[in-house]
């Protein structure tokens, strides 16, 4: 049954800004967004997780603290720095779960005191989750929730079965931010799109498994207000497979598993186009030409930087190229900005993607 609800498009708040602000950025050395991590500590152990395995520091239950990340000192003044480069968002998208973190309301509240947004990533399994969102519930801080499944067996292996009835607990904390109202939002234009901004996100990564129920996971974010993060593997960790790492940190059954998985260049392309019908049919939303589709572009890499829990300082998630060690009062940023110019190709797509495709052939 086709709806005839008429909708806007959704963006979650520090991400509703237009790619010239990002190109701006990255020509003159600044920085609009600062891409982080708080602890290594996480209760549940996903098998594609893409900072998993450190060694010693997981099981198959969760993961733990990690003998050298940052110190609070060192990541306030990580911030500080990146907030001098000019950023308006601060993204958190591990390394374990971070609410978690026993530092993590100190963190948010320092941003929010710099009136800077935050994006958390969080799979919504943990204890305080109600809390946290209460207390953010009128503040700029935007959370993104795991949603690769309804399939309660299905939900429950590709986050490694570590909380029991997680599908239960995740579907209960989108709920506590619906309640709040984190999904309200209002009118704004982005790169020419009408958009209606949010606070709540949908990570969702596309595997064949999955592949069938994404239509009306989409939909499910359409009727929310919900902005979807519709995505394949990205290539680091246990899905960078085109590199032997992978083969000596992974076990082999673990691999397999995961690549069977993985859905091809056409296939996702396919999706694309039946993602851009619905919004097209059933809600009135033109079709979109940005990265995740009908969501919006990538600003992972140009006009921002990548720093893990443990300092290494990257272009984005999706790569493995390290500029060396955070240190504060080194002045590290803004010289990674000017380095990388000359080393990296930055783009609105997803690089690594496209650079991992052809390393393996993909779709060939």
């Amino acid at each position: 049954m086709i709806s005839k609800m008429k909708t806007k498009a959704s963006i979650i708040e520090g991400w509703h800004f237009n790619k010239e602000v990002y190109k701006n950025a990255h020509e003159n050395d600044r920085l609009e967004k600062l891409v982080t991590e708080l602890s290594n500590v996480c209760n549940l152990s996903c098998p594609s997780c893409f900072t998993k395995k450190v060694d010693g520091s997981w099981t198959k239950k969760g993961k733990k603290r990690l003998i050298d990340e940052l110190s609070y000192e060192d990541q306030i003044a990580l911030i500080n720095e990146a907030g001098n480069l000019g950023i308006r968002t601060v993204d958190f998208v591990g390394a374990g779960e971070p609410l978690l973190d026993i530092r993590f309301e100190s963190i948010i509240n320092y941003i929010k005191n710099l009136n800077m947004y935050s994006v958390v990533f969080t799979h919504g399994a943990t204890p305080n989750f109600q809390e946290i969102a209460q207390k953010f519930k009128e503040d700029k801080v935007s959370f993104f929730i795991k949603l690769w499944s309804q399939n309660p067996a299905l939900q429950q292996r590709y986050v490694g079965g570590s909380v029991p009835n997680y599908l239960d607990k995740r579907d209960q904390a989108l709920q506590t931010l619906i309640d709040l109202g984190h999904n309200t939002g209002t009118g704004t234009v982005v790169d020419g799109i009408n958009y209606q901004t949010t606070r709540m996100g949908a990570d969702i990564l596309v595997m064949k498994s999955n592949y069938n129920e994404i239509p009306d996971i989409f939909r499910y974010c359409r009727e929310n207000n919900i902005m979807p993060e519709i995505k394949t593997y990205i290539p680091e960790g246990p899905t960078r497979f085109s590199h032997e790492l992978a083969k000596q940190k992974y076990s082999l059954n673990e691999l397999i598993k995961l690549r069977k998985d993985e859905i091809s260049t056409e296939a996702f392309e396919e999706l694309r186009k039946e993602i851009k019908r619905i919004d097209q049919d059933e809600f009135g939303i033109p079709r979109m030409d940005v990265l995740y589709p009908q969501g919006c572009k990538c600003t992972q890499s140009i006009g921002s930087l990548y720093v893990t829990v443990q300092g290494d300082i990257r272009s984005c998630v999706g790569t493995h190229v390290s500029y060396g060690k955070y240190m504060p009062r080194k002045d590290m940023l803004s010289k990674t900005l000017q380095k990388r110019k000359t080393k990296e190709r930055l783009s609105f797509d997803c690089i690594p993607r496209i650079e991992e495709e052809k390393a393996r052939n993909v779709g060939n």
